[in-house]
């Protein structure tokens, strides 16, 4: 939303088939993606403040459940020659599938749909490798997902189901959502699945989050000034 972004999937859709429904999404995205009202500013804004922020005993990795890859293309716009020490790695993980497409797609996700049921989520490299990454981590920042649809809860039971073994049970968790009924009911549904962490709530628009300098970063440690 941050970035103008609005589109979604038009309601007949639904009632189309599967494979249909991806192939109508995938164009309609892609053109979505590269209309002129799209502004990434925002996320120059974050991987500038990263960069200059981050203490040197932390680093960022990115994971979504959307279709789109703007922050992706910030990304490589960043033309790094090398890993820089605020960033574990360039590639951004789409656990849902994404429109972008690459000569080989063998590892990446497969293409999900909100209306999928959990068991159309099958091993991927890409998928395997993001969750493997955050059951081992203590620190999350959650912007927009809701856990709204059957695939994306699935995902948190997911998680909830190696807590008692990995560090995600008791991690610390900053929710960053503008609407207050939203953020209430994702942190609820974080809490009932992992229900030792620690939930830092904040009700303002991502961008105004990010340009008061993420001080709930701050207080962890994370960002300095």
């Amino acid at each position: 939303m941050a970035c103008n972004l609005k589109w979604t999937v038009p309601e007949e859709w639904r009632f189309r088939p599967r494979e249909e429904q991806i192939s109508l999404i995938r164009e309609a995205l892609s053109k979505e993606m590269n209309r002129p009202e799209i502004d990434t500013a925002i996320y120059k804004d974050l991987l500038s403040s990263l960069e200059a922020k981050t203490s040197s005993a932390w680093a960022h990795r990115f994971v979504t459940t959307n279709w789109d890859y703007l922050l992706q293309r910030e990304i490589l716009r960043l033309s790094l020659s090398k890993l820089p020490a605020w960033l574990s790695e360039t590639h951004v993980f789409h656990l849902n599938g994404t429109v972008e497409t690459s000569d080989d797609d063998s590892n990446r996700s497969p293409f999900l749909l909100e209306t999928d049921p959990p068991e159309q989520r099958i091993g991927a490299v890409e998928a395997n490798i993001a969750f493997n990454h955050m059951i081992w981590q203590r620190m999350f920042v959650i912007v927009g997902i809701s856990f709204d649809c059957e695939m994306d809860k699935s995902l948190l039971w997911a998680f909830s189901g190696v807590q008692d073994d990995m560090p995600i049970g008791e991690s610390r968790l900053i929710i960053v959502n503008r609407n207050r009924q939203a953020l209430d009911d994702v942190s609820n549904s974080i809490q009932r699945a992992l229900p030792q962490t620690s939930i830092a709530k904040v009700c303002a628009p991502f961008q105004d989050w990010i340009a008061e300098g993420m001080p709930e970063l701050g207080a962890e440690g994370v960002l300095i000034e």
